[in-house]
């Protein structure tokens, strides 16, 4: 299976004007094929071709329709014969730099080993564990010698 990617989704998008005029004239139709066009879009580096006869046979409408959603309602940019989004654009250009900064960091802390495997830092993982098996044995301690079990307090909703 091919690699599955997040990408940020306002959660309020059907609210923005743009969109409410989108769905209005194609319906909900338009609103997926909206967003289709949008994970297209982080696909292929913010850019389409505008070959709306290839987007209408995928997406299984019509060239018309494409066209429309495209065109008709500035939720696109255009440049020659493609198209992108500039919201697309700025929250790919965020990953890029959280990406870049995560590297930075990672070279600075492997000096010069940005791939170094997680393995190379294990003692701090075994200094936790030998700290949680010693927590552990001085609870067994405590309730050793007698029959006295821990207490849970069971809180009300509203002491939360």
């Amino acid at each position: 299976m091919k690699d599955t990617f997040y990408f940020s989704h306002d959660y309020n998008a059907r609210n923005d004007e743009k969109i409410k005029k989108l769905i209005r004239k194609h319906k909900m139709l338009g609103y997926g094929i909206f967003w289709a066009l949008i994970e297209d879009l982080y696909n292929n580096a913010n850019a389409l071709q505008l070959d709306c006869d290839g987007i209408a046979d995928e997406l299984r409408t019509t060239p018309e329709i494409i066209k429309s959603i495209i065109c008709d309602f500035d939720l696109f940019k255009f440049s020659d014969n493609s198209f992108g989004s500039t919201s697309v654009e700025k929250r790919l250009d965020e990953r890029n730099k959280k990406s870049i900064n995560a590297r930075k960091s990672a070279f600075k802390r492997w000096k010069s080993d940005a791939n170094a495997l997680q393995t190379q830092c294990e003692g701090n993982a075994i200094k936790d564990i030998k700290e949680i098996k010693d927590i552990k044995e001085i609870n067994k301690e405590n309730f050793k010698n007698t029959d006295e079990q821990p207490k849970l307090t069971v809180l009300k909703s509203e002491e939360c």
